[in-house]
């Protein structure tokens, strides 16, 4: 476990890093976890050296007789027809190792002691070195915010016309650089709030101000990339980067509003802000595992369709076999003149699946009982 007796509502930074380079180490040293055992055995080992011995004698032997045998009948020549692939046996064979390197690893940090509470680093940066970043930052997000309220009000056209720039251009740009910066101040407020000296209650309480500050006028700009996704998506449509990009958003949301909480003192004898962080992005992976982000995007851009009559085939065709189902469910629902490119999308692959059971695939599984009955 990462986290102190492996509670994650009392998983603190200073833990945390200390689990990770332990973690580090344990795995690095899986190769000697491995060794040892067989060292120790080097005596059952070695009674095996005659049987190795004979066989290396054997070997080239066989292999002249078997040549000349398999010269002279067609039918044992036809037992070395092999398949054989050398570079597939040897990157079989370096992932095998290197699997069995991280599973031992694995073992030895199961093996290890867990971590006790660390308190951090002696060193503390000033309360008002802190401060004073903290106010540049909301200084920052504060004119960003202006900025904003003139755009939307029609006061900033004149600075859009010199720069080139409509309004719905402006309204659809920015909102990758936008999430940049939710996630850079997240992780600022989480590091300062750790490394800073604000034993003083007036330092602790202008520090929370501040932090407060920040983070609603983060959320604000989080709310202003979300929009700017949406505006864009109206225009453009749907793909995978869009999509996971919102949930990004959203999921960066949470978070902020959690260090909030955090920092207003919330359960404040547990240090259980980065086991929520965890638990959510848990939640957030499960939750996309659950809806296939794929048939989502099929969705909304066939859904986009009904109102633009437009729609990407050419991006629908990249997408995976989670999108078939999806594509051929919803393809009576769009512009007539576009059912023809989605059907030949949909319909491209295999309606016959029967692999071997090591490498069934669920969605393969599916997409070829959606195309057997809608193409």
């Amino acid at each position: 476990s990462l986290a102190v007796k492996g509670s994650l509502v009392d998983l603190g930074a200073a833990e945390l890093a200390a689990r990770l380079l332990q973690s580090f180490i344990q795995l690095s040293a899986g190769a000697g976890f491995i060794v040892r055992p067989l060292f120790q055995a080097r005596r059952r080992v070695g009674r095996a050296a005659p049987v190795a011995r004979g066989l290396v004698i054997a070997a080239p032997i066989a292999l002249v007789i078997a040549a000349l045998l398999a010269s002279a009948d067609p039918v044992f020549a036809s037992f070395f027809n092999l398949n054989f692939n050398f570079g597939q046996l040897v990157l079989d064979l370096v992932l095998v190792v290197f699997a069995a390197l991280f599973a031992a690893g694995l073992l030895r940090l199961a093996a290890s002691e867990p971590v006790e509470r660390v308190d951090g680093p002696g060193w503390r940066l000033g309360a008002t070195e802190t401060l004073v970043v903290l106010a540049v930052l909301d200084a920052v997000f504060a004119a960003f915010a202006l900025a904003q309220v003139l755009a939307a009000t029609g006061v900033a056209a004149d600075t859009l016309k010199s720069a080139g720039v409509t309004y719905a251009d402006y309204a659809r740009s920015g909102f990758f650089q936008l999430l940049w910066v939710s996630g850079i101040t997240l992780a600022v407020l989480f590091l300062f709030s750790r490394i800073s000296r604000l034993s003083e209650r007036r330092s602790a309480l202008r520090f929370m101000v501040l932090a407060e500050s920040a983070i609603a006028l983060t959320l604000m700009i989080d709310a202003v990339a979300f929009h700017r996704l949406s505006l864009y998506e109206e225009a453009y449509g749907f793909t995978m980067l869009r999509l996971y990009s919102h949930v990004f958003a959203g999921w960066v949301a949470v978070l902020f509003v959690l260090l909030g909480l955090d920092f207003l003192g919330l359960w404040k004898r547990r240090r259980w802000f980065i086991g929520a962080a965890i638990a959510t992005a848990l939640g957030v992976l499960l939750g996309l595992n659950f809806v296939s982000p794929e048939a989502v995007v099929v969705a909304l851009n066939t859904d986009h369709a009904q109102t633009t009559h437009k729609l990407d085939a050419s991006y629908l065709s990249a997408l995976s076999s989670d999108a078939t189902p999806a594509l051929l469910a919803t393809r009576g629902s769009i512009d007539p003149s576009l059912r023809r490119p989605v059907q030949q999308v949909a319909c491209g692959g295999a309606r016959d699946y029967s692999p071997p059971a090591a490498a069934f695939n669920f969605s393969e599984q599916q997409a070829a009982a959606a195309r057997r009955a809608g193409c």
